[in-house]
């Protein structure tokens, strides 16, 4: 894979020129038949299970989004992966591997957002401070913080596996090539109301067994509730009020 992706590596050099060669060409279209392999991928379905995996090597991130079908086998739906900036890689290795998951949340956010998912990490102080039921702990360092309230926008369970186990994510953190950096900014912990959440509001709101007008028209039909609504919309008299209920 390696040997694979370093024609394509070499056009992303800053000030490099852009020639597609047959190389490049060739590179591209093995790159594609080896990861769109029905082998090695499925298509997604929110029915089944989901797995998060996500690492971070010295020089990139790397994530994976799978599924696990009901015979045990995994097959990975989406792999991702970026270069890590000048400023990231002085990251100490809980920050980046911290950086990895956010990472991976955010590039499968439409795959994750209102489903319940198992985020996988081979960083095992990671599931004290993104797994605590307790909340945040307080000596977490600001950078953790961030990352973690911004993981709070997710429902998952946070497991740690060995790195031997952990191929596929650590693999694609080491592909990375140096000299590469990302084609756009990286924003941590901003909350974009994009159609999903807008969607995941309002069937919620239908679900709900009560709608606040069926409140307003039952509290308007009840002759006390009624009072009590007049007295709050224009003030409680000074003097005794009227009736046994009031």
């Amino acid at each position: 894979m390696r040997k694979l992706r370093y024609p394509l590596d070499n056009l992303l050099k800053a000030d490099a020129k852009f020639k597609w060669t047959p190389e490049c060409q060739q590179a591209f279209e093995q790159f594609k038949r080896i990861l769109s392999s029905d082998l090695l991928l499925t298509h997604y379905d929110p029915k089944r299970e989901i797995i998060v995996s996500a690492d971070a090597s010295s020089v990139g991130l790397g994530a994976t989004i799978s599924h696990k079908f009901p015979d045990g086998t995994v097959k990975v739906v989406q792999h991702a992966s970026r270069a890590l900036t000048k400023a990231e890689q002085g990251y100490s290795q809980p920050d980046r591997e911290g950086l990895a998951i956010v990472f991976a949340v955010t590039k499968f956010h439409k795959m994750l957002f209102g489903r319940h998912f198992r985020l996988q990490t081979d960083h095992q102080p990671l599931l004290r401070i993104f797994g605590s039921k307790k909340g945040i702990p307080v000596y977490t360092a600001n950078r953790l913080q961030r990352f973690a309230l911004h993981l709070l926008l997710y429902d998952f369970d946070i497991e740690y596996v060995p790195t031997h186990k952990f191929g596929n994510a650590d693999l694609l953190s080491r592909l990375i090539n140096q000299h590469v950096k990302p084609d756009e900014d990286y924003v941590i912990a901003s909350v974009n109301l994009d159609e999903d959440l807008r969607s995941v509001l309002s069937s919620s709101r239908k679900m709900l067994p009560l709608h606040f007008r069926a409140v307003a028209q039952s509290t308007q039909a009840d002759p006390l509730l009624r009072q009590v609504y007049h007295y709050v919309q224009n003030g409680w008299p000074q003097s005794k009020l009227a009736g046994p209920d009031l």
